[in-house]
């Protein structure tokens, strides 16, 4: 049978544009190189699709046949194989194994094999040099192929190699996408690793081991008692300068220009992924775009992600790994959640809850995902990657596909995000801080009145430029001017209008209610940026006015409901006092806040970050109790989750059970809403805090919840809502019949200092 040679992986490999990696490739160049003492380590590089473990591989390779003539014999012949391109069935698998390494082999001999994959006549021209042993397996190999015995052909040919060599060369295995050999028509799982297994426990021959589905493969090495014998290595996104130094080959070939300021941010939207950036640079080629500023390139980036190279490199991925089209939606609809929303999903049982699908259906679309490499699991738990491209891809997915939006809209909506959302590196620390102390201090407004020249910087400045502390203070007092504060019952960072609509981000948004009212009436919320720039631009004051005008519009605000506020350290030109002025927004300097925040008794708030927070609940005191009544409105679940994180922040506790508790009471909301029947359209929720736990509790007045058999719908979605809240929480109690509903949910706090834990207190000691 004759193989017309195709040109693989190895060349369309461009040794130029690679960048990093050198602390694992001299790792594994040393393993390589001790082959020649004849002892062989074996490596499994594992890490997300397309990362770059070929390449790692394939450079690998290239420096092991780079080594100087003069290096004393045996010297290594490195044999790459990827099995990303087999056939299925073991015979074909078996044959195209032997032909590839017959043909490498007599390539770093110094042969010119033919032109085509003719087994014979590799093995002759083999044999020529003296290799006898080639036609012994090649007669062996045949006998096994017309009988159609595929296991006994796997053997023959992956035993072949460890034959060859002596004290001229030795063989180094370069085993590329080895999670593919699972697929083999009628093969165990394990077979491969089966046959390489006395060769790995030798101990003498250096096998470097890729996939991009580490469960799969560590299973397979557990089942066969080699997991030990490796070492495990995790290939990530390059280094920030080694990403940046890759667009330098990738501009020159193509002649594209962009400012060097602009190279690392752009590294950094790519995730440091090498072929990300080389999709991109094809991208901005084809359009002869420009990219003079943040702007020009954030528009190139959404026009690849949502229609050029990289949707299709996506789109073909999800197409190859998920045939089945209505699975392939659930699944782009379940990651979009687990990674765009950050969801956090880390058991079998949550994911299988999120995608609202029995276990059989959802596992069927996690082993696809995992073999794909998008999620790792051990079995128990599992982890999904962090990949900012597929992100946004999701989200265009979702988006384009669920909600129905045009792709020039999603384009946009991503444009607007990333500038609106890009942090400034440059004392991004100090931001954060200055939004901490505004965000406790607005926590104790509680309708005092303050003088209004703390919110009019321009007046502020005329009055008392050049004054002493004690002058302000004085004329502060006498000044007529006053603001009565709202009541504030939640502040937060960002703000999402509608549930798939576009993002108006600010440093913080605040509800709050005038006179303490809560009524809709009298609801005003707060928008907040805060600058700890040199110097406030005029551009900054619009893109603040221009985000506060949209949030004003998608919620519907009447005149006087939104209240904008700009806090800012450095200077501020004439121009942008007067266009603040004219926007009706509040400006308020660093030395106006320190007035603001001895009103309030904050001052050591400025000294230091850990007193931003409310003491936290001591033993013995009364616990705090919050109530609220919600109607049953698209989005309104948001606000429990604001009140929920206010609440969880008299506890300290850490990020991750936040938003586990956010995400709690957001499942228990929407379940209420969509299956209750209630005829008043309203939930109740109680929040109870005690030192040792915090208690959520959900109330409707509908028909109760009790899925009989038959009722397939609730038992699917309801029922999968509250097993995704046990998931999230550490106990779930409902009580329900003919008058309602009421899910409490417990999350215990591990001895008050808000670690979640599923001990008690004296246990978690």
């Amino acid at each position: 049978m004759r193989l017309l040679w195709s040109h693989g992986a190895e060349f369309s490999f461009r040794p130029g544009e690679f960048f990093g990696r050198g602390e694992e490739l001299s790792a594994l160049l040393r393993v390589c190189l001790e082959g020649k003492s004849g002892i062989g380590a074996s490596v499994l590089i594992y890490g997300p699709p397309n990362i770059g473990k070929t390449s790692l591989l394939l450079k690998l390779k290239l420096e092991l046949q780079s080594l100087p003539e003069t290096s004393a014999p045996p010297c290594p012949f490195p044999f790459y194989y990827s099995f990303s391109k087999i056939l299925s069935h073991p015979l074909a698998l078996s044959q195209h194994f032997l032909q590839e390494y017959l043909w490498q082999l007599l390539v770093f001999l110094g042969e010119s094999p033919p032109a085509s994959f003719d087994l014979e006549a590799l093995c002759e021209n083999l044999g020529a040099r003296g290799h006898m042993e080639c036609r012994d397996f090649m007669s062996a190999h045949r006998r096994y192929s017309e009988k159609g015995d595929g296991l006994s052909a796997l053997a023959n040919a992956f035993s072949f190699p460890f034959a060859t060599g002596g004290n001229l060369w030795y063989p180094v295995f370069l085993f590329d996408d080895i999670q593919y050999t699972i697929k083999l028509q009628n093969i165990s799982d394990g077979a491969i690793f089966s046959i390489l297994r006395p060769y790995i426990k030798s101990g003498h021959f250096p096998m470097i081991v890729s996939g991009s589905s580490p469960g799969h493969v560590t299973s397979s090495l557990k089942r066969e008692g080699l997991y030990g014998s490796f070492q495990l290595v995790e290939v990530g996104g390059l280094s920030p300068a080694a990403s940046v130094k890759a667009w330098v080959p990738l501009f020159e070939r193509r002649k594209i220009r962009m400012p060097e300021h602009l190279m690392g941010r752009a590294a950094a939207r790519l995730g440091h992924v090498p072929i990300y950036q080389r999709m991109f640079a094809e991208e901005v080629s084809f359009r002869n775009g420009q990219m003079e500023d943040e702007v020009g390139f954030e528009n190139l980036y959404a026009l690849s992600v949502t229609e050029g190279k990289l949707n299709r490199y996506w789109r073909e991925f999800f197409e190859n790994a998920i045939p089945d089209r209505v699975n392939r939606a659930r699944a782009i609809k379940f990651l979009k959640r687990v990674i765009c929303d950050q969801f956090p999903i880390d058991t079998f049982e949550g994911a299988f809850s999120l995608m609202g699908i029995s276990p059989e259906e959802g596992g069927e679309i996690l082993s696809a995902l995992e073999f794909k490499g998008l999620l790792k699991s051990d079995f128990e738990h599992i982890q999904f990657i962090r990949d900012p491209v597929l992100a946004d891809f999701l989200y265009w997915a979702f988006e384009r596909g669920v909600l129905g939006k045009n792709t020039p809209q999603v384009a946009a909506s991503i444009v607007q995000s990333k500038i609106s959302r890009a942090p400034l590196e440059e004392g991004r620390e100090e931001h954060e801080k200055s939004a901490g102390v505004a965000k406790e201090m607005m926590r104790r407004w509680d309708c005092r009145e303050v003088p209004a020249l703390l919110f009019d910087f321009g007046r502020f400045r005329e009055k008392f430029r050049g004054k002493g502390l004690l002058e302000i203070v004085i004329g502060l007092e006498g000044d007529p001017g006053k603001v009565k504060l709202p009541k504030i019952s939640s502040v937060s960072t960002g703000y999402r209008a509608l549930r798939g609509g576009s993002r108006f981000d600010f440093d913080l948004v605040a509800y709050g209610f005038r006179e303490g009212d809560f009524s809709e009436e009298n609801l005003v919320i707060w928008a907040v940026d805060v600058h700890t720039e040199k110097t406030i631009a005029s551009a900054a004051v619009e893109h603040f006015e221009n985000r506060c005008r949209l949030l004003s519009l998608e919620k519907g605000l009447k005149p006087g409901q939104l209240a904008k506020w700009i806090l800012f350290e450095g200077a501020a030109d004439p121009s942008v006092v007067d266009l603040t002025a004219r926007y009706g927004i509040h400006l308020t300097h660093r030395t106006q806040m320190r007035l603001f925040l001895n009103l309030f008794g904050m001052e050591e708030l400025e000294k230091g970050q850990e007193e931003t927070r409310p003491p936290e609940p001591r033993g013995g005191e009364k616990p705090l109790e919050f109530e609220l009544v919600l109607p049953m409105k698209a989005d309104t679940e948001v606000v429990a989750a604001r009140v929920a994180e206010e609440v969880a922040a008299y506890a300290s506790l850490d990020k991750d059970t936040v938003d586990r508790i956010k995400m709690a009471i957001i499942e228990a909301c929407i379940n209420a809403f969509e299956h209750s029947g209630s005829q008043t359209g309203k939930v109740r929720l109680r929040y109870i805090l005690s030192p040792e736990q915090i208690e959520l509790f959900v109330q409707d007045d509908g028909k109760g919840f009790r899925p009989s058999k038959g009722d397939d719908d609730a038992k699917r979605h309801r029922g999968w809502g509250l097993k995704l809240i046990s998931e999230l929480v550490d106990d779930v109690d409902i009580t329900t019949g003919e008058h309602g509903t009421t899910v409490r949910m417990v999350k215990h706090l591990r001895s008050g200092h808000g670690e979640g834990s599923t001990t008690s207190n004296d246990e978690g000691q």
